[in-house]
């Protein structure tokens, strides 16, 4: 009996911690659907205005998609760079490797304002002010930790002797791993590349300090929106990311979930 009123009580606390952590969430999604202009919750009834309010404004438009260009190019470089970065931790260091851990996750643990302030400064000289580029370059660095982990953690349930069968077949190292161990961690990499793109999208002191007032991502805008006037057009907006990120990495988690292992050549 005790087994059971165990597992209940876990299972318990682990609901409550969820219930916790996605109610703040929960909130945000009703007010979008608010009917009247000031926050309210719960809303006195429902409506679709405050997102045709955002969909409709230019300004917000813009917002949407530069947050989306931004955001994108960031995973991908995240992607390109903390792959082989996480390759190169987990099978190739052996001496230090606490330290390259640390010098990882240094970019997480530093205040956002050092970083903005020093991306500034360095940008300055190479002209990368006022650029997509210049911003995703430096939403990137916050990203590729993600990315890290991440892919760390699912080499470490990776089994290598699949990668040994393929090179006694014949197959590359660099066929091995394109063709088998790429695709069995390919959810790994997933779940890297969207959370760089959501720490690319709630940023807010960086792209302030590169984009100046010049280009408004969808956090500079919530931001002035905020110090302006506070209605529900605020949390139809965050919604809609929210969404979009669930949406995307719902996709293709099942995409990679049905996806197989490609055929090896023979032939390295």
């Amino acid at each position: 009996m005790r087994a059971p009123r165990a597992s209940l009580a876990v299972n318990g606390l682990a609901g409550a911690v969820l219930v916790f952590l996605l109610f703040p969430v929960l909130v945000v999604v009703l007010i979008s659907f608010s009917s009247v202009d000031f926050l309210s919750f719960p809303p006195p009834s429902l409506s679709l205005r405050w997102y045709r309010t955002i969909f409709s404004n230019f300004e917000w438009i813009n917002a949407f998609l530069l947050t989306l260009q931004v955001g994108a190019l960031t995973a991908l470089l995240s992607t390109l760079l903390g792959v082989p970065a996480a390759f190169a931790l987990s099978r190739h260091v052996k001496r230090g490797q606490n330290v390259v851990n640390a010098l990882v996750l240094a970019a997480l643990v530093t205040p956002p304002i050092i970083k903005a302030i020093s991306i500034y400064l360095y940008y300055v000289p190479f002209g990368l002010l006022n650029t997509v580029p210049g911003l995703a370059f430096a939403h990137t660095v916050s990203g590729i930790p993600f990315v890290v982990i991440n892919v760390v953690a699912g080499l470490r349930g990776y089994d290598r002797d699949l990668e040994r069968a393929a090179n006694i077949h014949g197959a590359s190292p660099l066929r091995a791993v394109l063709g088998i161990t790429l695709p069995l961690i390919a959810p790994s990499i997933i779940v890297g590349a969207v959370f760089a793109f959501m720490q690319s999208a709630q940023e807010l002191l960086i792209a302030m300090f590169v984009l100046g007032t010049l280009e408004k991502p969808l956090a500079v805008k919530l931001w002035e929106g905020v110090r302006v006037a506070i209605d529900p057009s605020l949390a139809a907006a965050t919604t809609s990311v929210t969404v979009l990120a669930i949406l995307g990495l719902v996709t293709v988690m099942l995409a990679g979930r049905r996806a197989r292992p490609t055929r090896v050549a023979v032939q390295g």
